[in-house]
């Protein structure tokens, strides 16, 4: 029955989304223990999207596309499909028209919005057929719906990955952001199952909510092997650094979402501190990610001038094949997040031989664990003089990329996916 054998588990992949060119994250951790516990279990786990109509209707086409994944989708129903269409109709209206006609199409997303938002509350998302067939139910993301916890009274888990929003507040984070996070963490119950993917997001749950702290189990996040590892090809480097125009020379690296809280004015406010110290030549700190959004956007968004520019390079989104040789190529990657729940580029890069400068705040020590230099994320000072260290001494680099690599070692799918099987095991266990 236990050991993952014998468990019958609807595993639910509302973060995943339908395009894969565009997982990063979160997304990307939901497929690979979606493709885990397939691995173990075959035709013993089935698969749900309860965040949303869209998550749903996402997931239609994932499920579609892979061979042997079971549904325990329900349908959703021809009238909120039309809501999703119009809605979807709205949004790209808005995007290419003005004046009074973009006006009318914003008021038609924000109504149809509601409109999808009250469907998804009210219906049952799950398969009644695939709960009275389940043992467990885990959400990678999303609230467990009503549904589930009436059919698998104490027999289901949610998957908390932060509380950031909650944590730094608006002045990070939009009110729809912190919205989202505060109906998930309010949906924990007491009596509820829980993983969190590190003790400091365990520590901000446990304050947050009156949950047993037994009942919360620490399940650290993974990188994947087959995206990230060193790459020693020059070609492949070079290649890399021409396809997302990086200029020739030395380059330090930050890889994120641009989202305000990753810290990205501080980070190039202390480059240009030690550009102007240490007169590097031919050295660019290239800031990778976004989504493909416009420079423009970004800059408005964190507030950055043309002046403060000099020497940075955005990369835009970049694909998952590209990320090891990005790495790889980087004298160090540069990650002054004021918060985070895990920290995986930070994983991500360790395991690709790249020496890590890091904040030190929330889950980031735990994942770095004295590899790498940790900085106070909120002093420019001293993250230009980690800076200073790390590109002024090959050997030091050389030194904290070799401790990257260990502490790397630690985590892994096999160990993330056994630990999660033992959660699972503890939860019928005590049904």
């Amino acid at each position: 029955m236990f050991g993952g054998f014998g468990v019958r588990v609807i595993y639910d992949i509302s973060p995943i989304g339908a395009d894969p060119s565009r997982r990063a994250g979160l997304a990307r951790v939901a497929e690979n223990m979606a493709e885990r516990l397939y691995e173990r279990f075959g035709n013993d786990v089935r698969f749900s999207a309860t965040g949303s109509l869209w998550a749903t209707l996402q997931a239609e086409e994932v499920l579609a596309r892979r061979t042997g994944w079971r549904s325990a989708l329900n349908d959703v129903g021809l009238l909120p499909r039309a809501v999703h269409v119009a809605q979807q109709t709205c949004v790209e209206w808005a995007k290419c028209t003005s004046g009074p006609a973009r006006y009318s199409a914003q008021a038609g997303n924000f109504a149809l919005t509601q409109v999808s938002r009250l469907f998804n509350v009210l219906r049952r998302p799950v398969d009644p057929k695939a709960l009275e067939w389940a043992d467990i139910f885990h959400s990678s993301y999303a609230r467990i719906p009503q549904q589930v916890r009436q059919q698998l009274r104490g027999q289901h888990l949610l998957t908390v990955h932060d509380l950031t929003p909650l944590v730094l507040g608006d002045e990070y984070f939009s009110s729809d952001q912190i919205g989202i996070t505060r109906r998930i963490i309010d949906s924990v119950q007491p009596d509820d199952w829980v993983v969190t993917v590190s003790e400091s997001t365990k520590n901000d749950l446990c304050e947050r909510r009156r949950i047993d702290p037994e009942r919360v189990f620490v399940v650290p996040n993974a990188a994947s092997d087959e995206l990230f590892y060193p790459v020693t090809d020059g070609n492949r480097i070079r290649a890399v650094r021409k396809k997302y125009g990086i200029p020739e020379g030395r380059y330090v690296l930050s890889l994120h979402s641009m989202a305000p809280h990753k810290n990205v004015p501080r980070l190039i406010k202390a480059f240009q501190q030690f550009v102007r110290q240490e007169k590097p030549p031919d050295t660019y700190l290239v800031l990778a990610g976004g989504l493909g959004r416009p420079l423009e956007e970004i800059s408005e968004e964190l507030s950055l001038q043309p002046a403060d520019l000099d020497r940075v390079h955005f990369t835009g989104f970049v694909k998952d094949g590209d990320l090891a040789p990005l790495y790889s190529g980087a004298e160090a990657f540069v990650f002054p997040s004021l918060y985070e729940g895990f920290g995986l580029p930070v994983l991500e890069a360790m395991q690709c031989g790249c020496p890590v400068i890091a904040s030190d705040a929330a889950s980031i020590p735990e994942v770095m664990d004295g590899a790498g230099i940790q900085v106070d994320p909120r002093d420019v000072t001293d993250l230009a003089r980690a800076l200073c260290d790390f590109l002024g001494s090959r050997a030091t680099r050389r030194a904290e990329a070799e401790k990257g690599s260990r502490q790397a070692q630690r985590f892994g799918w096999d160990k993330r996916t056994g630990q999660m099987l033992s959660v699972y095991d503890k939860i019928l266990e005590e049904r």
